[in-house]
């Protein structure tokens, strides 16, 4: 059997990283109108994509149930 690997040490200061390992974001990115917009654009485009996802469902269970009925009530 293998010897049990060691865990790695903690990012030494000044690598970039924040306590807990989160990356340092430039915060100006959150003013910018420009990333707002598209920020606001993108959750438009994950919304509608769960819709479509939800319809095809819906249209795909339909037909699932109008084939059964059509065969064990034939």
């Amino acid at each position: 059997m293998a010897p049990p690997v060691p865990f790695s040490s903690p990012p030494a200061a000044g690598t970039g990283r924040r306590r807990g390992g989160v990356p340092r974001v430039n915060v100006c990115c959150f003013n910018d109108p420009e990333m707002k917009r598209r920020r606001r654009v993108a959750g438009y485009k994950a919304y509608a994509v769960n819709g479509k996802v939800k319809a095809s469902l819906r249209r795909g269970l339909r037909w699932f149930k109008r084939k059964c009925s059509g065969i064990f009530h034939v």
